[in-house]
C-alpha cells in the first residue's frame, strides 16, 4: 500500500520559510486560530490581499506560542521601510507556499448527516480547540498540541479517533489521484 502523500507532507516540512524578511515558525493550530480570528485572506485563499494583510499574517506566523506580537508604532514603520522594495505578489506566493507545506490534513470522505437538533448543549467546539483538547486528552501536552505542525496535528487527531472506533473513512492515495485527475480535466475543459 502506498504511503499517503498528504501524510508524508505533514511529516516533512521546510524549516526555512521567510516572508518579508521574517522567519516563519512551523504553521500550527495556534497560528491557524489567530489567522482565522483576523479573517486573514491569505489563510482563506481569497484574492485582494494587501501588504497590511500580509504583514499581519507574517507577524502572527513568526510568533511563538503562547504569545504573538503585532508590530505597531515605530516598529511597524521600520518594518514597512525595510520591506518597501518587496513585491506583494512574490511575498504572498511565498506565504501561500508556507501554508501548503504545513497544512496537509488527511482527506476524508464526507458522510451525510441526518438533521440534528440545535441548541446550546449541541453547539460544536471551535475546530482547533476540538483538535487540541482531543490531543491533550490522549497524552500530548497543551504546548505540543498547540504548536505541532498543523497537518500532523490533524493526522494524530484522525488516527486516535479511528483507533477509538470513530467511523472515519480516509480517501485512499489512488482515490486522491482520481480526484485530482477529475479536477485537472474540469480545469482544462473550462479553459478550452
Amino acid at each position: 500500500m502506498a504511503l499517503d502523500k498528504l501524510f508524508s507532507e505533514s511529516l516533512v516540512n521546510r524549516d526555512d520559510h521567510t516572508v518579508l524578511g521574517a522567519r516563519l515558525q512551523p504553521l500550527s493550530l495556534w497560528h491557524a486560530t489567530l489567522l482565522e480570528l483576523i479573517d486573514s485572506p491569505l489563510w482563506h485563499g481569497r484574492t485582494g490581499v494587501t501588504m497590511t494583510d500580509l504583514r499581519l499574517a507574517v507577524a502572527i506566523c513568526s510568533g511563538r506560542w503562547p504569545e504573538y506580537r503585532i508590530p505597531h508604532g515605530w516598529k511597524l514603520m521600520l518594518w514597512a521601510v525595510r520591506t518597501r522594495s518587496c513585491r506583494l505578489a512574490v511575498e504572498a506566493a511565498k506565504f501561500s507556499a508556507y501554508i501548503r507545506d504545513f497544512h496537509a490534513p488527511p482527506m476524508l470522505w464526507e458522510k451525510e448527516q441526518p438533521d440534528r437538533p440545535k441548541g446550546p448543549e449541541l453547539c460544536p467546539l471551535p475546530q482547533p480547540l476540538d483538535v487540541v483538547a482531543w490531543l491533550v486528552r490522549h497524552g500530548f501536552g497543551e504546548d505540543r498540541s498547540w504548536t505541532m505542525p498543523i497537518g500532523l496535528a490533524h493526522w494524530y487527531y484522525v488516527a486516535i479517533a479511528k483507533q477509538r472506533g470513530a467511523e472515519v473513512e480516509l480517501v485512499s492515495p489512488n482515490e486522491q489521484e482520481a480526484i485530482e485527475q477529475v479536477k485537472r480535466k474540469r480545469t482544462m475543459q473550462r479553459a478550452g
